[in-house]
């Protein structure tokens, strides 16, 4: 399914869709983790990521506890209930207002 980076308001002006993606393989030692977020067409930087994190985890779970906690402080606490699946991409909140009394669990 396609999300398109940008959106279009009834006033016609822009909103940029805020997205985390997200990838649990498996490898040799491990699993590995990897969390990024795309720079949109409007951010300042040379690089097409804002960021990317890999992390070597010890298990499956271990991988979707630390991705439903990444997601949980950058505005994705709606799906940190839900079972979510190997690879995939999430729309968050652009300015998360967590304030750390849920259990991101």
């Amino acid at each position: 399914m396609y999300t398109p980076l940008f959106t279009k308001t009834d006033r016609g002006a822009p909103i940029v869709d805020h997205l985390v993606f997200y990838k649990i393989m498996s490898v040799a030692d491990g699993i590995r983790l990897r969390i990024w977020e795309s720079a949109a067409a409007l951010d300042d930087t040379p690089s097409p990521y804002l960021y990317i994190l890999n992390l070597r985890v010890r298990s499956m779970a271990e991988a979707k506890q630390r991705l439903k906690a990444h997601l949980a402080l950058n505005g994705g606490t709606l799906v940190t209930g839900q079972d979510l699946p190997p690879k995939g991409k999430i729309k968050i909140m652009p300015h998360s207002t967590w304030d750390g009394c849920e259990d991101p669990e």
